[in-house]
C-alpha cells in the first residue's frame, strides 16, 4: 500500500447520489401550486384526447353528486378521493375514463336555509314571490359550489372541472322533466291518499332517505276508553302521540291474542293477558282479575268511547300491527296519523280526514265535535299540536279516563335538516308504482325487475357489489318498501309538470304534451311552469292541441307541487349519461354496456342515489344504469367512534390538508379497508406521514443516483442475475397491484408497494447495489446493469403510485423527465421475461434466506463490538441439499457484505464442517427443513488490506481458491484504481 494511501480523501471520487428532489416535501404550500399547473395545463383534457386518440375503451365512474350546501366533511374527502383513485388508475390502465363533478342543487337543505335568512330579516317565505325565492336558493347553491369546486380541486381530483353538471341548470331541469314524462307516459305515476312522514316545521313530505332518528321526550299515557253499552267496563290503550287522540278513529285488538278484565275501584279494565302483570305494577295497582277472559276476536264488532268527542265512538277492529312486547295489547287507531293505521282505516272504511295542517297546527274543524261546553274549546283550533297536548291531557284527566302519564326518551324520526320530530299526517301525494304497472322490456313490475337484477335473477345480468354484502342490503330495501312517494310541497325544486283531466281525473300522458313542456323547462328553467300558472296555462299546451281534445285550459288541474330531490340525482343516468345536449358527459356507449361502469359512494346510498337510480332506470330503461356498485364505510375517530362536537373529536379536511398535505391524506384513505369504517386519529396520521417519508426516499434515492446517467439501458439477457431478480420481485409486486386495482383494493396496492420499497429495494437492493453504483467505473457493466434497473424501478412505482400520491409522483416524473406529467403516461408494463420459473424462485428463496441468517449473527457480533461492518467477516455455506453451487460464492458476498463467501457441498459426517475457521458458518440441510446458523466463540477477522475508497477488504487468507490480489500501488483497490483512471482522478488528493 503507498505510504500516502491512508490519508487521501477519495470522497470526492465516489459516484455519491445528487439530486434536486428535496427531501422535505413542503406538500401543504407545493400542492396548491401542483392544482393550478395541472388545470393550467390541462392535464385532465390532454390525457383523454391522447387516450382517445389511442382508441382506448371507455370506463365511465358516474359521479354521485354532492349536495351544494356548505363545506366539505370527512366522509366527502373518504369518497371524492376513492374516486380519483379509481379515475387515475383506470386511465393509467389505459382506458379513457372521463370524469365530471355535478352538484345536486335543489332540495329541502337550501330552501330551509334561505327561510333562515328571511327569519333574521323579519320576514318568512310568503313575503316573497317564489321565483324571487328560487332565485336566492340558486344563489346560496353557486356559491357552495365555487367553494366547493375548489375544495374538491384541493384533493388532488381530476376531472371536467369546465363542464360540471348541475341539477339547477336548465337542461339537467328539463331532463328530470322528460323523466318524469316517461314515467307517466308508462302509467307508473299515481295520486294517492297516504299517511306518509311529514316536517310540520318545514311543511313537506319527505323520503325515507330524508329521515334521521334521534333520542327524543315524548309524553306516555295509559288511557282507559268506555265500551258502549257496558257498564264500568274500559279498554285501555297506550300511546306516546296523545296529540292524534282528534283523529282517534277506532281502537285494535290482536285476534288471537287472550285478554284480561283487570278491576280496580269497581271498573273492570280490558288488557292482553301477557300484559297483565305489567300493566298493574305500572299502576302500583294489586292485581286482581274479573275472572274473565276473553280471545281479541270476541272484541271486534264492539264500540268504544272516543276519548274526546262527547256523543261518537268507534269500532274495535282487529289490529295486523297489535303486538304485547309492551303497553296494553290494544292500540289507538288515527288513520291519518300512521302508516299501519292508515291501511287498518282503509280496509275498515274509517274517516281518514286528517285533522293537522302541514305547519303542525289542528284545523278549525278539530272542535266541531266537542261538546258546546267542552274545556278544550278555543284550545286546539289553529294551536300547534305539541303545546295543545296539555291541553289534551287535562282533559282526559277530568274525564277521570287518563291512569297515568309519564315522560319517556324514545328514538324517534327526525327531520335531517331542522331536526325537529316528525309526524305522520294523511295527505294526497303523487306516487311512483312499484308493483301494479310492468316494464315493457322486462314483463315484470318496478320492483321484481330491479330485484332480478340486483341477485342477477331469471337468467338476467346483475350488477356486481363491492362489497358483496351491499346486494342483500339493497335487496332488502328494495324488496321491504311502499311506493316511492316523489311529491314535495316546496318551492326549490323541479315541479311535478302534471296536468289531470277534471272530468275523467286521467293524468295527461301524451307524449306531444311532454315533449312540449321539457322544451319550455329547457329554454326557462324550472320557473316555465310556474309563470304560466293563473292565466297562461295555454301555453303549456302545443299549438291547436286543446282544440284537438275539444278542451280548454279551464278542464284541467295543473299540479304545484315538486319533485322529491333524489328524483332529480337519481335520474342523472338519463340527462347525465345519456345527454345529447351538450351538458354533462354525452356519452353514448357502443360497447354493449351500461351507462355507467360504476357508482361508488357511501353505504348509507344504498337507500339514497343507488336506490333511485336503479328505480327510475328500471321503470324507464329496463335495466341497471351501473355495472358495478362499490361503497366505502363512514370516518370514525381512532376508538371507532362517530365524530360528535360534543366529543371534541372531529377533524375538517381542510385540517389535514393544511397540516399534513393532501398526499399523505391520500396516502391514509389508500391504506385503508374501506368496506368497514375508517379511523382517523392524528397517530394514524403520523404512521401516514412515516409511510409517505418512505416512498419519498425511495424516490429520492433513485433520482439521486440516476442523476447524469445517460440512459443507454442493457438488454435483459445481460444484466446481472441480481438484476434479473430484481426486476422479477418487481414483476410479481406490479402484478399484484395490477390485480389489486382493478378489484377497487386499494389498500392492498398500497401494501404491496410499500412493503416493496420498505423490504426489497431499501433494505435489500439499494444496500447492496450501493458499493456498485458508488464506487464501480461509469463504464461497469454491472453499474450500467444496476442503473437500468433503476430507471425501470423509478417509472414502474411512479406510474404505480401516482393514482394514490399524484403530487408527488408528478414532481418525480418531471424531476426526471422534464416538463411532462407523470398523470399522460400507463402504467409501466410487466416485461415477460422477468418474472421466472418456480426453480429461479427456490433458488433465490435460499439466497435470501442465507443472507438473512448471516446479517442476524453479524449484526449480534456488531452490537458486541466483534466487528465493525460485515466486510470485517468471511463466511462459508455449508449445504447438503441445495440449489446452489460451489460457484455463487461472489453473488451471496455480494448480498451478505461480508467480504467473502465459500460454498462447500456437504458431502461428509455433519461434524466435518466443524473444522472450518471462518467465524460465520451457514448449513444448508435439504431447504424444505431449515437453515442453521452456528458462531464461532473465537471471531477469526479476515486478513488483508482495506481499500480506503470503497471500504472492501483485499488481500490475506482465502479458503478453497485463489489468493485475490491485494491494492494496487495507487493505494486502492483494482476496481477503485480502475474508475480514477477512467475519471481522471488517479492524482487527486485530499
Amino acid at each position: 500500500m503507498s505510504e500516502h494511501a491512508d490519508k487521501r480523501d477519495f470522497s470526492a471520487t465516489l459516484k455519491l447520489p445528487k439530486t434536486d428532489f428535496p427531501m422535505r416535501a413542503g406538500l401543504p404550500k407545493q400542492e396548491p401550486v401542483w392544482v393550478q399547473r395541472w388545470l393550467d395545463e390541462d392535464v385532465y383534457g390532454k390525457l383523454r384526447a391522447k387516450r382517445q386518440e389511442e382508441g382506448a375503451a371507455t370506463f365511465i365512474l358516474h359521479l354521485g353528486p354532492p349536495y351544494a350546501n356548505g363545506n366539505f366533511h370527512m366522509g366527502h374527502a373518504l369518497t371524492y378521493v376513492l374516486k380519483d383513485l379509481i379515475v387515475r388508475s383506470k386511465f393509467m390502465a389505459g382506458f379513457d375514463s372521463p370524469y365530471v363533478p355535478g352538484w345536486d342543487c335543489h332540495g329541502l337543505p337550501i330552501e330551509w336555509k334561505i327561510e333562515q335568512e328571511l327569519r333574521a330579516e323579519k320576514k318568512t317565505k310568503h313575503d316573497v314571490s317564489v321565483a324571487e325565492l328560487r332565485g336566492k336558493c340558486r344563489a346560496y347553491a353557486q356559491k357552495w359550489i365555487d367553494v366547493q369546486k375548489a375544495e374538491w380541486q384541493r384533493l388532488g381530483a381530476i376531472g371536467d372541472w369546465e363542464r360540471p353538471y348541475k341539477t339547477m341548470d336548465k337542461a339537467n331541469e328539463a331532463g328530470i322533466v322528460a323523466e318524469l314524462g316517461k314515467l307517466v307516459q308508462r302509467g307508473m305515476v299515481y295520486k294517492g291518499l297516504r299517511s306518509t312522514l311529514w316536517s310540520w316545521a318545514e311543511e313537506t313530505a319527505l323520503a325515507e332517505a330524508e329521515v334521521e332518528y334521534a333520542d327524543k321526550e315524548s309524553i306516555a299515557i295509559t288511557l282507559a276508553l268506555p265500551l258502549v253499552g257496558k257498564e264500568n267496563e274500559y279498554v285501555v290503550i297506550w300511546t306516546t302521540t296523545p296529540w292524534t287522540l282528534p283523529a282517534n278513529r277506532a281502537v285494535a285488538v290482536k285476534g288471537d291474542e287472550d285478554y284480561v278484565a283487570v278491576e280496580h275501584d269497581g271498573k273492570r279494565y280490558w288488557v292482553a293477558k301477557a300484559l297483565a302483570g305489567s300493566f298493574c305494577e305500572s299502576l302500583n295497582w294489586i292485581p286482581a282479575f274479573a275472572g274473565m277472559t276473553r280471545r281479541g276476536g270476541d272484541f271486534v264488532g264492539l264500540r268504544a268511547v272516543h276519548p274526546l268527542y262527547d256523543g261518537v265512538d268507534g269500532p274495535l277492529v282487529e289490529g295486523f300491527h297489535v303486538t304485547t312486547d309492551s303497553g296494553t295489547g290494544l292500540v289507538h287507531i288515527a288513520p291519518s296519523h300512521g302508516a299501519e293505521d292508515f291501511q287498518i282505516g282503509v280496509e275498515q272504511g274509517l274517516d281518514l280526514e286528517c285533522p293537522v295542517r302541514g305547519d303542525g297546527t289542528y284545523v278549525d274543524g278539530v272542535e266541531d265535535r266537542l261538546a258546546a261546553d267542552s274545556p278544550l274549546r278555543g284550545k286546539l283550533a289553529g294551536k300547534l299540536i305539541w303545546p295543545a297536548q296539555k291541553d289534551i291531557l287535562a282533559e282526559l284527566e277530568r274525564k277521570g279516563w287518563l291512569l297515568k302519564q309519564e315522560k319517556l326518551v324514545h328514538s324517534y324520526p327526525v327531520s335531517w335538516r331542522s331536526k325537529e320530530k316528525l309526524i305522520f299526517r294523511t295527505t294526497h301525494q303523487w306516487f311512483v308504482d312499484l308493483d301494479n304497472t310492468v316494464v315493457p322490456e322486462t314483463g315484470k313490475s318496478v320492483r321484481e325487475s330491479a330485484l332480478d337484477r340486483i341477485h342477477a335473477r331469471d337468467g338476467v345480468k346483475g350488477v356486481q357489489w363491492v362489497p358483496q354484502y351491499g346486494e342483500n342490503r339493497i335487496g332488502s330495501m328494495i324488496a321491504g318498501r311502499p311506493d316511492w312517494c316523489i311529491s314535495r310541497q316546496r318551492a326549490w325544486g323541479v315541479p311535478i309538470t302534471i296536468m289531470v283531466d277534471k272530468a275523467s281525473g286521467k293524468v295527461v300522458d301524451d307524449a306531444a304534451v311532454w315533449s312540449h313542456i321539457v322544451a319550455l323547462v329547457a329554454a326557462e328553467g324550472i320557473d316555465a311552469w310556474d309563470n304560466r300558472l293563473g292565466g297562461r296555462e295555454t301555453e303549456l299546451f302545443p299549438d291547436g292541441w286543446l282544440a284537438a281534445q275539444g278542451k280548454a285550459v279551464d278542464d284541467f288541474e295543473y299540479v304545484r307541487d315538486i319533485l322529491d330531490v333524489w328524483f332529480d340525482s337519481g335520474t342523472t343516468h338519463a340527462h347525465v349519461l345519456r345527454a345529447d345536449s351538450g351538458v354533462g358527459q354525452r356519452f353514448h356507449r357502443d360497447d354493449g354496456k351500461r351507462p355507467a361502469d360504476l357508482y361508488q359512494e357511501g353505504s348509507d346510498q344504498h337507500r339514497g342515489w343507488f336506490h333511485s337510480s336503479l328505480l327510475t332506470s328500471v321503470a324507464v330503461y329496463g335495466d341497471a344504469p351501473y355495472e358495478q356498485v362499490v361503497t366505502s364505510g363512514f370516518v370514525v375517530d381512532g376508538e371507532g367512534r362517530k365524530f360528535s362536537k360534543s366529543l371534541g373529536n372531529g377533524v375538517e379536511p381542510r385540517q389535514l390538508w393544511d397540516k399534513y398535505g393532501m398526499d399523505i391524506v391520500r396516502l391514509w384513505v389508500a391504506s385503508s379497508d374501506y368496506s368497514e369504517d375508517i379511523r382517523y386519529s392524528p397517530v394514524i396520521m403520523d404512521s401516514m406521514s412515516d409511510a409517505y417519508r418512505r416512498f419519498r426516499n425511495t424516490f429520492r434515492w433513485l433520482l439521486g443516483n440516476l442523476n447524469g446517467w445517460d440512459g443507454e439501458a442493457v438488454p435483459y439477457d445481460q444484466l446481472p442475475e441480481l438484476e434479473q431478480y430484481m426486476l422479477h420481485r418487481l414483476g410479481q409486486v406490479l402484478g399484484n397491484v395490477r390485480k389489486h386495482f382493478d378489484a377497487y383494493q386499494f389498500h392492498k396496492a398500497y401494501r404491496e408497494l410499500y412493503e416493496f420499497c420498505g423490504g426489497d429495494l431499501s433494505n435489500f437492493y439499494f444496500d447492496v447495489r450501493k458499493d456498485v453504483l458508488y464506487c464501480d467505473p461509469l463504464s461497469s457493466p454491472a453499474r450500467k446493469g444496476c442503473l437500468t434497473v433503476l430507471d425501470i424501478l423509478l417509472r414502474a412505482l411512479a406510474t404505480h403510485l401516482a393514482p394514490i400520491l399524484p403530487f408527488t409522483c408528478d414532481e418525480v416524473w418531471r424531476s426526471r423527465m422534464g416538463d411532462a406529467s407523470v398523470h399522460m403516461e400507463t402504467f409501466v408494463p410487466v416485461g415477460r421475461e422477468w418474472v421466472k420459473d418456480e426453480a429461479f424462485e427456490a433458488r433465490w428463496d435460499e439466497i435470501m434466506l442465507v443472507r438473512e441468517r448471516m446479517n442476524q449473527v453479524a449484526e449480534k457480533w456488531r452490537n458486541e463490538g466483534k466487528i465493525k461492518s460485515n466486510a470485517s467477516a468471511q463466511g462459508m455455506v455449508v449445504a447438503e441439499k441445495t440449489n446452489l453451487s460451489e460457484k455463487d460464492g461472489e453473488l451471496l458476498r455480494l448480498v451478505t457484505g461480508l467480504s467473502f463467501i465459500h460454498i462447500n457441498m456437504l458431502t461428509q459426517t455433519e461434524e466435518w464442517w466443524e473444522e472450518f475457521e471462518p467465524p460465520v458458518h451457514c448449513v444448508i440441510r435439504p431447504y424444505e427443513e431449515e437453515v442453521e446458523i452456528r458462531p464461532e466463540e473465537n471471531i477469526e477477522l479476515v486478513a488483508g488490506d482495506k481499500c480506503p475508497r470503497c471500504w472492501r477488504i483485499y488481500g490475506g487468507k482465502v479458503i478453497n481458491g485463489d489468493e485475490p490480489a491485494g491494492l494496487r500501488p495507487s493505494g486502492v483497490c483494482a476496481r477503485c484504481d480502475e474508475a480514477l483512471a477512467e475519471a481522471g482522478q488517479q492524482g487527486a488528493a485530499a
